[in-house]
């Protein structure tokens, strides 16, 4: 993966994986300190972590690795720790995951003595909204980073006029090729949830790696993705069925999608133009995707649904003239969740009601719950479909 400011200003090396190169002196613990390797890749799938925590009186592993480990065959039911930390002499905490890891990317952080730090051994982290958490990725799926050509991840400044100039940043990825070649995309417009930020879906989400593979198999057309802070300055009720009320609906409308078919090479029509978000991201899919009608051909909407009954029945009675047209004003309206997704019934029951009213859906349930190794999935399901 290749970060790149928008004026090119600093450029960050690709690959995210699992076993880190072989430390250096710094890495290795410094100048006389004790050795230090964290994660570990074993060779059996497992992986080891390691924290110089002398003075600790305990240590454990935290985030995302419960849900990373395979499924203990012999007992399906079994919440044993992912990890287990010891000290040694060294004062090195060393653990070693219970079972092997699947493939995908995994956020962690070690639990010192009650504290949450980042692996400092692991350069690589993902952001979210309120921590940074060290990411441990996984090779051997569909989001793994490939000997294929790749795309760059631009770190994109604006000012946003309806969010009154308020200074924004938005990541933007550009397929394989973009920078030399003169032809225009289409563009995807994908928006994180609640939990994260603009920068989650380049980095636990894999969209970039992803879409290099799909791309490089001939299954997905080169397109732009577009990945912009669904947080405003002004905050705003960004869960409510009301798309007047969240301010990230005109930034998307006024600024965001203004700004992108200004400085790149967009095919600027609705038929070149696909809307998708996770979580609090699908509800602002939703809101800005069905209010503004015919601005997107393609919606897609991960893990979400409007959570309250009287936010459902608002959105059914002030968006009733338009729900007849669905069918014909989108090519793709897409919706997936996980069996044990926390916005399962929220998205069951706006999905029962939009059949009911004859509107045309794609719908995927999934094993697991709100977590980005289905969100990941989700991608890579929706973009094959987009701008055919």
């Amino acid at each position: 993966m290749r970060f790149v400011t928008f004026a090119s200003v600093l450029l960050v090396a690709a690959s995210v994986m699992a076993q880190p190169p072989a430390p250096g002196r710094g890495r290795a613990g410094g100048r006389g300190g004790p050795q230090v390797v964290s994660p570990q890749m074993e060779s059996d799938g497992r992986v080891t972590f390691r924290v110089l925590a002398p003075q600790a009186s305990a240590v454990s592993v935290t985030g995302d690795l419960a849900q990373a480990l395979v499924p203990d065959t012999a007992d399906p039911a079994s919440k044993s720790e992912a990890v287990t930390m010891t000290k040694g002499a060294d004062g090195i905490w060393t653990g070693t995951t219970a079972r092997r890891v699947r493939p995908g990317a995994w956020r962690y952080l070690f639990n010192v003595d009650g504290t949450p730090t980042v692996d400092n051994r692991n350069v690589h982290v993902s952001q979210s909204q309120t921590q940074v958490q060290s990411l441990l990725t996984v090779a051997g799926d569909f989001s793994e980073t490939r000997d294929v050509a790749h795309g760059a991840v631009s770190s994109v400044r604006y000012v946003a006029a309806s969010l009154s100039n308020a200074r924004r940043e938005m990541y933007v990825y550009t397929p394989p090729g973009y920078e030399k070649s003169t032809a225009s995309y289409p563009v995807l417009y994908l928006i994180h949830g609640g939990g994260d930020t603009a920068i989650s879906w380049s980095t636990v989400g894999r969209a970039n790696d992803i879409l290099d593979n799909l791309i490089a198999e001939n299954k997905a057309k080169p397109m732009i993705i577009v990945m912009p802070s669904g947080w405003t300055p002004s905050g705003g009720q960004v869960m409510t069925s009301d798309a007047t009320k969240d301010p990230f609906t005109a930034e998307m409308i006024q600024d965001i999608i203004p700004f992108v078919q200004s400085r790149y090479r967009t095919l600027a029509n609705p038929e070149n133009r696909a809307l998708s978000g996770l979580s609090m991201g699908g509800i602002q899919t939703l809101n800005v995707g069905l209010h503004h009608l015919g601005t997107f051909r393609y919606i897609a909407v991960m893990s979400s649904g409007w959570v309250s009954e009287e936010d459902r029945q608002f959105f059914y009675k002030t968006e009733a003239a338009r729900i007849p047209k669905y069918n014909s004003q989108l090519k793709l309206f897409w919706w997936g969740w996980g069996q044990t997704d926390i916005a399962r019934a929220n998205g069951l029951a706006v999905i029962g009601k939009f059949k009911s009213e004859g509107v045309k859906l794609e719908t995927l349930e999934t094993p697991g719950g709100h977590e980005w190794s289905n969100w990941r999935t989700y991608l890579h399901e929706v973009a094959p479909k987009l701008f055919r």
